[in-house]
């Protein structure tokens, strides 16, 4: 099969790599120099600053290990080891750098992928078409915005590259997500006043929770629990791990009442500046007046140098892609119309934690077994009606945990262990410390995750195992993949309590985990129909 790929940043780069070792012929097409996409410091998708939320342990593929850097890689770090990447596995050698693709039209394996190189028009034919283009490339700005008064210098997160351009200025930074809380912790010691102004309340924790790497608290099973914890008592757990942080917290009066502590912020600096009085924290940014003063949603006002917004970003542009709608993609990356088409991009509708590379290599492979018949995805009818039900509000945003997602888009292609008939194998990942390696197949440890201490995980397995119909349940025991004792436990799991191997999670404050596959279908089919 010949495959265009679109974008050489990490989702294009895994896709290349495992179309390549499955055998097919592909080409990758990248608008830069170079690879990396937000990744790689020419292409100026990230302020320079930027260190990787996910940390060395986490964020890798599963088949290549980072030199040894910090836990938490820079641009330049994460750009090197992309490199490292394509050219351990061969994928540069495809890569048409410096062509960027303005049509992409046919289908039902007739593809035509024109990409421009130095004003010049290319066209190439292809069986399938890989988009990877990423998805944080144009910023949002307020609707209606008008043109900034005279004497204020107006930016978005994507024009900021260091806090020096900004020494002896007064700068607002309105916007309370992860960037906003960069740039506004960047700017101390630079700016003359850094104020930040924050819509609603969100949960920040630092990168390094009580000598851990955040993301390594705990496991994937461990994510599930810790979600069915209160509020109040993760706050209580919070409060002994980090107490000198928490406490700071508290004073800010920034620490969100009620939660959803599933969804947490990462950024280790904001808390203390705004606890010292280096960032001073305001109402949400409403408009400019007519003398060119920030009004805030409060009522209050002042006046700035710069105001930087940082206000996330909006949703990619897919109008090279000819009679496309994104309201289409089922499951949020095949388009049903034509599955030949696939989007490896995260969902435009979720604040995502845990983006890492681990995710974007279970998407590639779940497209590529599609591609190659080695999974099947519903009939068109059923993957237009789970499109009308998930793709109707995509302004309406949701929290999106990738560490889980990569479990349950792993069952759904077939690259991790049927729970149904090797569940010991699939254990033993779900239930182990997050290392991308453990998710090859002959690759399994067996380290814990510290945190899982605080749950009971021979539950948690009972409640996983009484998911499973009673057939295979059985034969588990008979083939000595679990014991007695574990059989007898899951068949006293009540139906309320039962968690579906995929490990659905909620996805708003209060409401109930998505959910997965009927218990009737589980031996039958990997694909949960109605996950996200």
């Amino acid at each position: 099969m010949r495959i265009a790929v679109i974008g050489a940043g990490p989702a294009g780069l895994t896709s290349a790599k495992q179309a390549l070792e499955a055998g097919h012929d592909v080409v990758v097409f990248e608008k830069h120099d170079d690879v990396g996409g937000i990744w790689n410091p020419a292409s100026l998708g990230a302020y320079e600053g930027v260190r990787m939320q996910t940390s060395r342990s986490g964020f890798p593929f599963s088949d290549f290990a980072p030199e040894p850097h910090g836990d938490f890689l820079t641009v330049a770090e994460v750009h090197d080891y992309l490199r490292g990447y394509a050219e351990r596995f061969e994928v540069a050698p495809v890569i048409r750098f410096g062509h960027e693709v303005t049509r992409v039209a046919g289908g039902e394996g007739n593809w035509r992928v024109t990409a421009v190189c130095r004003g010049v028009p290319v066209t190439a034919r292809f069986d399938a078409v890989m988009v990877a283009s990423g998805e944080l490339w144009r910023p949002r700005v307020p609707p209606g915005a008008p043109e900034p008064p005279r004497g204020v210098r107006v930016l978005t997160a994507k024009d900021y590259r260091r806090p020096d351009a900004f020494r002896g200025l007064r700068v607002l930074v309105a916007g309370g997500g992860v960037s906003g809380a960069d740039i506004a912790s960047e700017l101390v010691g630079h700016a003359a006043a850094v104020d930040w102004a924050v819509r609603r309340k969100a949960l920040f924790l630092p990168r390094d929770c009580g000598g851990l790497p955040n993301d390594m608290l705990f496991s994937y099973i461990g994510r599930v629990a810790m979600e069915e914890m209160s509020y109040a008592a993760y706050l209580e757990w919070l409060e002994r791990l980090l107490p000198e942080y928490m406490g700071m917290y508290r004073a800010t009066g920034l620490l969100p009442d009620s939660g959803f502590h599933g969804a947490v912020h990462v950024n280790e600096k904001i808390v203390p500046h705004v606890h010292r009085g280096d960032v001073r924290a305001r109402a949400a940014f409403e408009r400019f007046d007519a003398d060119g003063r920030v009004v805030f949603a409060d009522g209050t006002d002042d006046r700035y140098d710069v105001v930087i917004m940082c206000l996330g970003y909006q949703m990619p542009d897919y109008g090279f892609i000819e009679g496309f709608r994104r309201e289409e993609l089922y499951e949020h990356f095949f388009w049903y119309r034509d599955p030949t088409l696939v989007v490896v991009n995260t969902p435009v509708d979720t604040d995502a934690f845990g983006t890492a590379c681990p995710y974007f290599e279970a998407i590639a492979g779940w497209a590529l077994a599609v591609l190659s018949g080695k999974a099947e995805l519903p009939g068109r009818e059923e993957m237009a009606a789970w499109c009308e039900r998930h793709m109707g509000a995509l302004h309406d945003r949701r929290y999106y945990d990738c560490w889980l997602e990569t479990v349950r888009i792993g069952l759904a292609s077939g690259a991790l262990p049927d729970p149904a008939t090797h569940f010991a194998d699939y254990w033993r990942l779900v239930s182990g410390l997050v290392d991308p390696a453990n998710l090859r197949p002959g690759a399994r440890t067996d380290l814990p995750a510290p945190f899982d201490e605080l749950f009971d995980l021979a539950e948690l397995k009972h409640r996983v195992l009484a998911w499973l119909p009673r057939p295979a349940l059985d034969a588990l025991l008979t083939s000595g993949q679990i014991d007695a004792a574990d059989h007898l436990g899951a068949l006293g799991v009540p139906p309320s309590r039962r968690v579906a191997p995929s490990l659905p999670y909620r996805q708003r404050p209060g409401t109930d985990p998505v959910p997965s596959l009927p218990r009737a279908d589980a031996a039958r089919s990997r694909l949960p129909t109605d996950a996200v």
